[in-house]
């Protein structure tokens, strides 16, 4: 399990880098033609990079969960599965009950988000 845990996370560093090889290439090429100058396209380009992954930093869970049409649910909601992820957080010893949600589709589907915006730096 950890392996695989280790191999998600140098694949989502390649990725966020090949992202940024990508953007930068664009702003290379559209700095020549618009500013007659790759390091203007380079530096818009760095700027844009930057912002994108502030914003998938600290909004990223938002934006997946309102996409989805994700509700949150509390313990009166559906008390069965509110009481498993109680348990489960007990037993992991985790501080804070973390965010339950709910998708409305026929499909199986489960995925986890940090909420980093409540965390303590």
């Amino acid at each position: 399990m950890w392996e695989q845990i280790r191999s998600n996370q140098i694949r989502s560093v390649i990725l966020v880098i090949l992202m940024g090889v990508l953007l930068l290439a664009i702003g290379y090429f559209l700095g020549l033609y618009f500013f007659d100058s790759a390091i203007a396209g380079l530096v818009i380009a760095l700027i844009v990079w930057g912002i994108m992954n502030l914003v998938a930093l600290f909004q990223g869970d938002s934006i997946i969960l309102g996409m989805s049409g994700a509700r949150k649910i509390g313990p009166q909601d559906h008390p069965r599965l509110y009481n498993v992820v109680e348990e489960m957080k007990i037993a992991s010893g985790l501080e804070k009950m973390p965010n339950i949600y709910i998708i409305d589709d026929p499909a199986l589907n489960a995925f986890a988000t940090e909420e980093t915006r409540n965390m303590p730096l």
